[in-house]
């Protein structure tokens, strides 16, 4: 059976040749897609499904259309490559270059290094969409990368290529299910400077492994309806951030370890990490979040769970130059989720040699 008999979003019809190149409105095939999904009811690119996330929060229903993780891996001669996106809005934040909000960075991957090809992103005045080009060493196959927006929604993405070019498969990820990341802004990935700098990313970089950016930005709760719906994502670890969005430790204490208990029940062998947040100076309270996430480890392991870890978000920065790992004593640079990305590696490994 032909494949677009059965998935309409591999019709022939979202390959089109205008003025001397192709366009591919994506999904598409010879294009994989990682991270969201295209929901045909929204018209939108989602991190999860629309209507679960409508019964978690107001909040999480608007950021599930935020496309952080997002990626597009592709394999192509073209010499061009060029992008057209269109959205809603566009997320224009005072402490976030729209480099990282708003913009998707392409980057070439050879053997196991990524190289910076651009960063496709719009104007201030860019209400509705943009688009970019650029020019690339053609001729041979090569490897590419696509980052979605870390901060932005995306009705429409369609990628242009040369018009007598070829598309070839594209590497896979290793074959190991994604990492799943559940937490806050930080996790979402702001303020890095381009998508593919937020620490899920680079470690992805490191590892080769796909992974699940689930951070909604100020609207991780920890409620019991998001854990169920975690139980029903493949994945090979579980990271539980979200201590920063808990309006306070009392909160958190009420939470977070029923939100470990109800996802444990179900994924009985998967890792769980907990971390706690890197802006350890910043707030007053962070020894005592530190401690609720801390005392729910030992909990767990003390109840016979050996494959719990406990990550201190205090060591995440380092001891030198702390101050100037984040944008305004909150949110990571890319310095800060540099940082942070090579002290959660080592807890990779801790966990497993099968997950370096």
């Amino acid at each position: 059976m032909e494949i677009e008999k059965i998935d309409k979003n591999f019709k022939k019809d979202r390959v089109e040749d205008t003025g001397g190149r192709r366009r591919h409105t994506i999904p598409c095939e010879g294009f994989d897609l990682y991270g969201v999904f295209y929901d045909e009811k929204r018209g939108l690119f989602m991190r999860m499904d629309g209507d679960v996330a409508s019964r978690v929060s107001p909040g999480v229903s608007y950021l599930a259309s935020y496309t952080s993780g997002g990626r597009l891996r592709f394999r192509t001669d073209s010499s061009v490559i060029g992008i057209s996106v269109a959205y809603d809005a566009l997320c224009n934040m005072p402490h976030m270059p729209l480099t990282g909000s708003s913009g998707f960075a392409l980057l070439e991957k050879v053997g196991s290094a990524y190289k910076n090809v651009c960063v496709f992103r719009p104007n201030p005045d860019e209400k509705s969409g943009y688009t970019g080009e650029v020019k690339v060493n053609g001729g041979i196959a090569r490897e590419y990368v696509l980052y979605f927006p870390l901060y932005n929604s995306v009705k429409e993405l369609a990628i242009y290529l040369d018009a007598g070019s070829s598309l070839y498969e594209p590497e896979k990820y290793r074959e190991k299910a994604p990492v799943l990341y559940y937490g806050a802004s930080i996790d979402q990935g702001g303020c890095a400077s381009r998508p593919d700098s937020s620490y899920p990313a680079i470690l992805s970089k490191w590892n080769d492994i796909d992974f699940i950016n689930l951070g909604f930005s100020g609207n991780c709760m920890g409620e019991q309806l998001m854990a169920e719906y975690l139980t029903g994502i493949e994945c090979s670890m579980l990271f539980m951030a979200y201590d920063g969005n808990a309006p306070d430790a009392a909160f958190l204490e009420k939470t977070h370890y029923p939100f470990y208990q109800t996802y444990r029940k179900v994924k009985k062998n998967i890792p769980v990490v907990f971390m706690s947040v890197p802006c350890f100076e910043t707030f007053a309270e962070s020894p005592v979040r530190r401690n609720v996430l801390y005392d729910s480890y030992l909990k767990a392991r003390a109840a016979g769970d050996e494959n719990v870890y406990f990550i201190d978000g205090e060591t995440l920065f380092g001891d030198r130059d702390r101050e100037i790992c984040t944008v305004e004593g909150v949110h990571p640079n890319d310095l800060g989720f540099y940082r942070m990305a090579q002290v959660i590696y080592k807890t990779f490994g801790i966990i497993g040699a099968e997950f370096l």
